[in-house]
C-alpha cells in the first residue's frame, strides 16, 4: 500500500510542480502563447494518438461518435458560461485559462483510472511507469494553466490553486478506478474516453489555438504552428 501511496504521490507532484514554476517563473506573452500551442498540440496528439483508438477498440465507431458529441457539447455549454471580454484586455487569456483548466480536470480522471488499471496488473513496475508518464507531462500542463491565468490577473495564489485543483481528479479516478474499473462494461468506458477526446478537441481548436495566435502570432505567424508541432511530438516521445 506504501507504494501506491508513493506513486500517487508522484502523479500528483506533476500539476502542483507546474503550476509552482507558472507563477513562480511566469513567461511573457509572447511566450505563454507559445506554450498555450504546445498544450493545444499535445492534447490534440492524446486525443487522435491515444483516447480515440483506446474508445474505438472498446466501443466501436457509434460509441466513439457519441462520446465525441457529448465532450464537444459539454465543453461548448462551458464555453458560453464564460462571457467573452474585449481584446488586449487580458479577459480573453484568463477565459481561456479557465477553459483549459476545466478540460484538463476532466482529462485527469481517466488518467486516475489509468492508473488503477496499471496497478492491477501482475508487473509491479507498470503502475510506477504510468505515474511517471503521468507526472511528467502533467508539469507543463501545470505551467500551461496557471501562467496565463497569473498573466492575465495577476493573482498569484489563486492561479496556483486553480491550476493545482487538477490534481484531485487523478485522485479521484484512481479511487473510482478500484472499486468501479472492473465491474464497467467496455463500452462505457470507450464512451467516456471519447467524452474526454471531445472536450480536448474543442479546447484545442476553439480557444488555445486562437489565443496562441493572438498571443504569440502578431509578429510571427508560424510561430505557433512550431509550438504546436513540439505539443505533438512531446506526446508521441512519451508514447513510443
Amino acid at each position: 500500500m506504501s507504494d501506491e501511496l508513493w506513486v500517487l504521490a508522484v502523479a500528483v507532484a506533476g500539476p502542483v510542480i507546474g503550476s509552482g514554476l507558472g507563477v513562480a517563473f511566469p513567461p511573457g506573452r509572447r511566450l505563454t502563447g507559445g506554450m498555450l500551442a504546445f498544450a493545444g498540440g499535445a492534447m490534440l496528439a492524446i486525443s487522435f494518438l491515444e483516447l480515440l483508438p483506446e474508445s474505438l477498440a472498446k466501443c466501436g465507431l457509434a460509441g466513439t461518435a457519441a462520446g465525441l458529441a457529448i465532450g464537444v457539447l459539454t465543453m461548448a455549454v462551458l464555453e458560453g458560461m464564460l462571457p467573452r471580454r474585449a481584446a488586449g484586455t487580458g479577459g480573453e487569456l484568463e477565459r481561456t485559462s479557465l477553459l483549459m483548466i476545466a478540460g484538463i480536470f476532466l482529462h485527469n480522471l481517466p488518467e486516475g483510472m489509468a492508473m488503477a488499471s496499471a496497478g492491477a496488473m501482475e508487473d509491479p513496475r507498470a503502475l510506477v511507469t504510468v505515474a511517471l508518464a503521468i507526472a511528467v507531462h502533467n508539469i507543463p500542463e501545470g505551467i500551461c494553466t496557471s501562467a496565463p491565468y497569473y498573466l492575465a490577473t495577476g493573482r498569484r495564489l489563486r492561479a496556483f490553486l486553480l491550476s493545482s485543483s487538477t490534481a484531485l481528479p487523478v485522485l479521484m479516478g484512481y479511487l473510482l478506478g478500484k472499486t468501479l474499473l472492473r465491474g464497467m462494461q467496455p463500452f462505457a468506458m470507450g464512451v467516456m474516453v471519447a467524452s474526454v477526446a471531445g472536450l480536448m478537441i474543442h479546447i484545442s481548436c476553439a480557444e488555445l489555438l486562437p489565443t496562441a495566435q493572438e498571443e504569440a502570432g502578431k509578429d510571427h505567424p508560424t510561430r505557433p504552428i512550431a509550438w504546436l508541432a513540439a505539443g505533438v511530438l512531446f506526446v508521441m516521445a512519451l508514447s513510443g
